[in-house]
Formats: structure tokens, sequence, C-alpha cells
């Protein structure tokens, strides 16, 4: 079941996003259905290990036209949420 945002997510509302409202410039899918995300900046965000387990993005729009808002999350993590979804997905970034 995909996780929304809920219960714990305005524990850490206060904390400044680190990338707001940022197209994407690509996105790619593994095997296992993880993905990596490349912004328009060029930074590249992978969804964490532990996420993509029971957390996998069924993406059907272009990239261009998703909008994605990175913030801290607990534990030294960051979270991933695309415009008009109630997902939240666990990411790094890896450039």
């Amino acid at each position: 079941m995909p996780r929304s945002s809920g219960l714990f997510s305005g524990i850490f509302s206060n904390l400044k996003p680190v990338v707001s409202d940022m197209p994407m410039k690509s996105f790619v899918m593994d095997g296992n259905r993880a993905f990596t995300v490349t912004l328009v900046d060029g930074e590249v965000w992978q969804q964490l290990d532990e996420d993509q387990v029971y957390h996998h993005a069924d993406w059907r729009k272009p990239a261009s036209e998703m909008l994605v808002t990175i913030s801290p999350d607990a534990m030294h993590t960051f979270v991933l949420r695309v415009a008009d979804e109630n997902r939240i997905y666990k990411v790094r970034r890896i450039r």
C-alpha cells in the first residue's frame, strides 16, 4: 500500500524543502520498480532500497509534467513528493 502523508508528516513540516516544485528532466524505473529521478537542474535522486519494497511509483505522465518537492525527514533522510499525488517516497541524492 502506498504511504501517504499523514499522522507523522507534520512533525518535520517546518523544515525547509531542499527542492521545491521543480520539474523532472527524466526518471528511470529499474527491474524492482524503484526509481531514479533527474531534475532539470541536474540533481539526481534515487529511491532508498528499504522504501522500494513497499512504495512503488506508478507514474504515467511525462517527466517534464511532474513537479517534485524534496524535504528533509527524520534520521537524516529525505522524502520526495510529486505534485498532485498523495504519496511520499524516501530518497537519497546521488548526484
